[in-house]
C-alpha cells in the first residue's frame, strides 16, 4: 500500500473513542475501551518506533515554527522497519533535540514527561494508538499495549463482575471490622482528599474503580471540588463535592485505610498492603482484568466512556481516607511503535 492510500485508510478510521459512538476497541480480539489519562507512558520508556508518513515532517515543523529541513535534521532518523525490511523515517528518542538533557527512550518531542509539544500536529501513528491493527488483532500485542497504558480497560463479563463485586463487598466489610478494632481517629476535615495539598495521590485497581462507578454514577458525573461547579483542579477526586466525599459506600481501599492519626500510620500502611494483596487475589480468582492507576483518572475514564451499565451488586460498607501504592507496569514496547514505558504509583 502506498503512502497516499495509507493516509486515506488512517483518516477513515476513528482516532479515538471520543469521535466514535462505539469504542473501536470493543471489536478487538480482546474487547476493550480506551480513555486517555494524559500520563505520557505511550510516549516514553520501552522500545519502539513512531513512524512518519509523507507530509508529516512538514506539518510537525510548522507546529514548532521550524523549517522542514531543520526539523528533519534534529528530530527524524531513518530506521529499518523490522516487519518489512524497508527503511522508513521515524521520530528520534531523547530530549537533546529540544535542547534538554536526554530522557532515555522518551520521544524527542515530549516535554516534562507528559506534554507533547506538537500534540495538535502529532503523527497519525500517535493519533491511532491504541487502535493499531496489531493491538486489535493480536492478543500478545494487546497485552503489551495494556501493560503500558492505564487508559485501556478490558470489558469484564457480567458474571465476572458480579462475582468480583460480591468478593469485594466481603473484603470491605472485613476492612471495616479491622478499623473498628484499631479505632484510628478521623476528624473529617477532608484534607486527605485534597491530593495536591496533602502531597499524595490516590491509586486504585480497575476493580475498585468499577465498583465505585457502579454504586455512585450520578454523584461522580456531577462531582466538583469545594464549589457548586466542576472542579478545575487537576487530579482532584470527582467524588469530592463541597468538601465532602459523596462515594462513602463505594470508595476504594486507599481511602478506607488512610487516616491522619499519626499514631496508627505504620499499622494502617501494613494493613493496606495486606488488603491490597487480597484485592489482587480477587482479580486472579475471578479473572477480573487487572489494572492499577490514579483513581480520579480511572473514574473519569469510566464516566466518559459511559461504561456504567453494570449488573446489580450487593452494597458495600465504608469509612474515609486515602493512600497510594506502587504501580505494577514495567517497561514494555512493540515493534509497530509505542506504547512504551512504566507506570508508577506514589504514596503519601
Amino acid at each position: 500500500m502506498d503512502a497516499e492510500a495509507t493516509n486515506r485508510e488512517l483518516s477513515a478510521r476513528p482516532a479515538s473513542a471520543e469521535t466514535s459512538s462505539e469504542d473501536p476497541g470493543l471489536s478487538g480480539v480482546v474487547p476493550f475501551r480506551f480513555a486517555c489519562h494524559r500520563c505520557g507512558h505511550c510516549c516514553s520508556g520501552g522500545a519502539g518506533y513512531v513512524w512518519l508518513e509523507d507530509g508529516e515532517p512538514a506539518r510537525l515543523a510548522r507546529a514548532l515554527d521550524m523549517t522542514e529541513s531543520a526539523f528533519v535534521e534534529r528530530f527524524v532518523r531513518e530506521v529499518r522497519d523490522p516487519r518489512t525490511g524497508a527503511r522508513r523515517p521515524a521520530l528520534r528518542e531523547g530530549a537533546a533535540g529540544l535542547g534538554r538533557p536526554s530522557s532515555g527512550a522518551a520521544c524527542a518531542l515530549l516535554e516534562d514527561g507528559r506534554h507533547c509539544t506538537v500534540y495538535e500536529a502529532r503523527p497519525e501513528h500517535c493519533r491511532r494508538f491504541p487502535y493499531w491493527d496489531s493491538v486489535l488483532s493480536d492478543p500478545v500485542s494487546f497485552e503489551v499495549a495494556r501493560s503500558t497504558c492505564p487508559g485501556i480497560t478490558v470489558e469484564p463479563s457480567e458474571s465476572m463482575r458480579r462475582a468480583a463485586f460480591k468478593a469485594l463487598d466481603a473484603l470491605y466489610e472485613e476492612v471495616d471490622r479491622f478499623l473498628a478494632k484499631v479505632r484510628p481517629v478521623c476528624i473529617q476535615r477532608g484534607v486527605c482528599c485534597h491530593f495536591e495539598q496533602a502531597g499524595h495521590e490516590l491509586f486504585a485497581t480497575a476493580l475498585e474503580a468499577d465498583y465505585a462507578a457502579h454504586h455512585h454514577p450520578l454523584q461522580a458525573a456531577a462531582g466538583d471540588s469545594d464549589t457548586s461547579g466542576p472542579s478545575d483542579i487537576p487530579g482532584r477526586c470527582p467524588y469530592h463535592v463541597a468538601g465532602k466525599c459523596t462515594a462513602r459506600e463505594g470508595r476504594p481501599l486507599g481511602c478506607r485505610t488512610y487516616f491522619c492519626d499519626a499514631g496508627w500510620e505504620s499499622v494502617l500502611q501494613e494493613a493496606h498492603e495486606h488488603f491490597l494483596a487480597r484485592v489482587r487475589e480477587i482479580e486472579r480468582s475471578t479473572g477480573y482484568p487487572a489494572a492499577y492507576a490514579r483513581f480520579p483518572a480511572l473514574i473519569e475514564a469510566r464516566l466518559s466512556q459511559g461504561a456504567l451499565d453494570q449488573p446489580d451488586a450487593p452494597a458495600g460498607p465504608g469509612k474515609q481516607g486515602e493512600q497510594g501504592e506502587q504501580g505494577e507496569q514495567g517497561e514494555q514496547g512493540e515493534q509497530e511503535g509505542r506504547p512504551k514505558g512504566p507506570s508508577r504509583g506514589a504514596g503519601s
